[in-house]
């Protein structure tokens, strides 16, 4: 199997999840995740449900954001690779910029299993390859 670039129903998705996770619509980007998923991250990995906790969680991590100067979330690249006619495997780089850091963009991967659900898809799990604190305290940030 070999990474590919990405069909425009992923790269369309991910643009979306990237303006909903700057913006105030919360349940819309709640609405990206299946009912159950699963986080993975360099601490280790913790399912979740798509509940009204998960809703505040994304609103505290929406609020922190902002509180230390995220501008931007862009997508910069993604590969996928198929897995079944309803799953896929993307890694996305994305590009975020901070009132700190100006135009200079912050990249980090992360990759998603995605299910396909009508006519997009839903995140499985995704596992992040840093830790987002850590690469905030690194570029100063915090």
């Amino acid at each position: 199997m070999v990474l590919m670039a990405p069909t425009a129903r992923t790269r369309d998705f991910f643009e979306r999840y990237a303006k909903l996770s700057t913006g105030t619509q919360i349940e819309a980007l709640a609405g990206l995740y299946a009912p159950t998923f699963i986080v993975g991250s360099p601490q280790g990995s913790q399912a979740y449900t798509n509940d009204s906790q998960f809703l505040e969680w994304l609103r505290q991590v929406g609020d922190f954001n902002r509180h230390h100067g995220m501008r931007s979330v862009a997508v910069v690249d993604i590969r996928e690779l198929v897995l079944s006619p309803v799953h896929v495997l993307a890694t996305v780089k994305w590009g975020v910029q901070f009132e700190k850091t100006g135009d200079q963009l912050i990249e980090f991967d992360s990759s998603y299993l995605l299910e396909r659900a009508e006519d997009t898809w839903k995140i499985l799990t995704y596992v992040t390859a840093a830790d987002q604190i850590e690469e905030m305290r690194k570029a100063g940030l915090l």
